[in-house]
């Protein structure tokens, strides 16, 4: 079945004028729906609509660093469009030379992705972390720090954990894709170089090369000890003894889903029109 995909995490940048830093003060220290903390002439930092929104102005910071001064956090499927609306009209429309610097892209599969072996074409750094049952739980791909961070992991029992809503399903795993700077512009091209894929080793007709494969993808450190050469004949090999590579999917669900969520896009960004 078609992953679900949505924007799950958003933070927009801009620049308050003192003019505009002044009217959003003022109308902050009244407004109930916000939790204003850290107050000075020229910073605050606020939560916003229960919580669900961080704001975080700060001028001197920013003058030195030579950034923008003013930060908005959210993830938009938490939000109601009242609180969307509240939250454009109220708060991000006293920004100026506003945009994204990051933007979180989430694939919900009802499938078990534990089954499946992700690897990305480039080299980039793989940590992978084991439930209780052996089986991984969590794969990242990247540094946290870096433009574009993929996590796969078990949405299902990451609620259970954290005592969120029962999931109904009987899998529920998440693809996340986390942009950061540049590569927020390319949200809609972000994950060509990514497999999932299920590889039928047991298809490969040298015994030799059944066992490599068996070991890479049950052994992750045994990639370290490969040629450059070698990794890339092996990455091949598995793509092409796996009949399914979910990523094919995300490509498509993502193009049927582009111009919605460019709607979403344009919407915290442009002036005021709301997207049906």
């Amino acid at each position: 079945p078609e992953p679900k995909l949505s924007f799950d995490a958003m933070t927009i940048v801009g620049n308050l004028n003192k003019n505009n830093a002044h009217k959003l003060s003022e109308f902050m220290s009244i407004e109930p729906q916000i939790r204003l903390w850290d107050i000075l002439q020229t910073k605050f930092k606020a939560k916003a609509l229960q919580e669900k929104v961080y704001i975080e102005y700060d001028k001197v910071k920013a003058d030195t660093w030579d950034r923008r001064n003013m930060r908005v956090e959210f993830n938009p499927n938490k939000l109601t469009h009242e609180e969307m609306l509240w939250l454009k009209q109220n708060i991000i429309d006293y920004m100026e030379d506003d945009g994204f610097t990051r933007l979180d892209l989430a694939f919900d599969f009802e499938d078990d992705l534990s089954d499946y072996y992700a690897m990305t074409d480039k080299s980039v750094k793989k940590t992978i972390f084991y439930g209780r049952n052996g089986k991984p739980e969590t794969k990242y791909f990247g540094v946290r720090d870096s433009d574009r961070f993929i996590r796969i992991y078990n949405k299902k029992q990451e609620r259970k954990d954290n005592a969120d809503i029962e999931v109904v399903s009987e899998h529920l795993w998440r693809v996340e894709i986390e942009l950061k700077r540049d590569m927020v512009d390319y949200w809609n091209d972000c994950f060509n170089d990514l497999h999932i894929l299920k590889p039928t080793w047991t298809t490969l007709e040298k015994i030799n090369e059944q066992a490599m494969v068996y070991t890479l993808l049950h052994e992750e450190s045994m990639w370290g000890k490969l040629s450059k050469n070698t990794k890339y004949k092996f990455k091949n090999l598995i793509k092409e003894i796996s009949p399914v590579d979910l990523t094919d999917l995300m490509k498509s669900t993502l193009k049927e889903n582009e111009k919605q969520l460019q709607k979403q896009i344009d919407f915290w960004q442009r002036e005021f029109r709301f997207w049906k």
